[in-house]
């Protein structure tokens, strides 16, 4: 995978999840960047954090549900939908490839959503690919002043 892909393979699974719960309301400064993946000694990985602090649609269940239809339908087979009671308030979350906090694939790859009332937030971690991350300041690495 080239870093092209596995950064387009992030931001596909992120315009996934906002085509379900909207493309609105998200933070401006959500945080995308690349850095060294923990999973796979010299090698990079592009992840996303996003926060999204306005209505939902429907209930956090039925978003839920709907986000993990979404994946499931994008190719990520056998998505989790569970609930997270320590968080309060409680939400409706899905994890994969192995469920909520329960880790990345080998290649580092991963997928959490969360959904509560007026409340969604994913956090994407991409495959792992070997090198080091692109140069910061181009177009696969912008400065944080510089990114969508």
């Amino acid at each position: 995978m080239t870093p092209q892909q596995a950064r387009e393979n992030v931001t596909d699974v992120f315009d996934t999840i906002k085509s379900v719960v909207g493309e609105d309301g998200w933070d401006d400064d959500f945080e995308s960047s690349w850095g060294s993946c923990p999973s796979m000694s010299g090698a990079s990985q592009f992840g996303l954090y996003a926060a999204r602090r306005s209505p939902l649609s429907s209930s956090p269940d039925v978003v839920t549900k709907r986000v993990a239809a979404a994946l499931e339908a994008s190719g990520y087979d056998d998505v989790r939908i569970q609930h997270d009671t320590t968080l309060q308030p409680p939400r409706t979350v899905i994890g994969y490839p192995n469920g909520y906090n329960g880790g990345t694939a080998n290649d580092g790859f991963g997928i959490q959503f969360q959904s509560g009332t007026d409340y969604a937030a994913t956090i994407i971690s991409g495959h792992c690919i070997s090198g080091e991350p692109p140069k910061l300041g181009t177009p696969l690495n912008p400065s944080p002043t510089d990114a969508p």
